[in-house]
């Protein structure tokens, strides 16, 4: 388990500070790719959004490898699906395949945005993210099989405490699918979300029918 929360925690980190990065203008080191088309199975699922690959760069701006793939947007680095494999293969292929003009830099974050063709009025952003079935729960921690607790990072966190909230969107089967940090102290928040992502919630029913939640995980530390 620690294992797991030390490798999501990495990736917390990377969507953060790139995500930050692009987001306020400084894309130094973030390379936007031209318009790509999403894959069936990842559209089927609703999975759009802004996509990150971390590729090392050799002197003719040719990928020579790629060290992780972030995203899309908050999706959790640990969740799978028919539609996850697909995107992560597509935009794999994309970027071994890029000649990328560096400017020099040896190491890049490419950037692949998969945009949703409807119209906006008709997808909101929860459905947009997880479908069209998808009820609201709110404050989830008591509807969670297994709630995986945060460990804290350093004593810095231990001594920062606080509280920290994380937006989950779950699967039909009980599976986090998404993770996004809405409040607290960046340490603890990061590290909130790598344990929210390994949590399991039991399936919700509808009418007799799995179908997916959205809600709110509320974190605790005290100082």
């Amino acid at each position: 388990m620690e294992k797991h929360l030390t490798r999501l925690f990495a990736f917390a980190f990377a969507v953060v500070f790139i995500f930050s990065a692009v987001g306020n203008g400084q894309d130094r080191d973030v390379k936007a790719m031209p318009a790509v088309s999403i894959p069936e199975a990842a559209a089927a699922e609703g999975l759009y959004g802004t996509m990150l690959v971390e590729v090392k760069l050799d002197d003719a701006g040719k990928v020579k490898n790629i060290k992780q793939i972030v995203g899309p947007d908050w999706t959790c680095p640990n969740y799978e699906s028919p539609g996850m494999t697909a995107l992560n293969d597509y935009v794999r292929n994309r970027a071994e395949t890029a000649t990328i003009d560096s400017g020099g830099k040896s190491h890049l974050w490419l950037e692949f945005k998969f945009v949703d063709p409807r119209p906006a009025k008709s997808k909101p952003e929860e459905k947009k993210l997880t479908g069209p079935k998808t009820v609201n729960a709110g404050v989830v921690n008591g509807k969670a099989v297994h709630l995986v607790q945060p460990r804290f990072p350093s004593e810095q966190g231990i001594r920062s405490g606080g509280k920290v909230e994380i937006k989950v969107f779950i699967d039909e089967n009980g599976t986090v699918r998404s993770a996004e940090i809405l409040s607290g102290n960046p340490i603890l928040a990061n590290q909130s979300r790598a344990a929210a992502c390994l949590s399991k919630f039991s399936p919700t029913l509808l009418k007799g029918e799995p179908v997916k939640v959205s809600g709110v995980i509320k974190y605790s530390f005290l100082q």
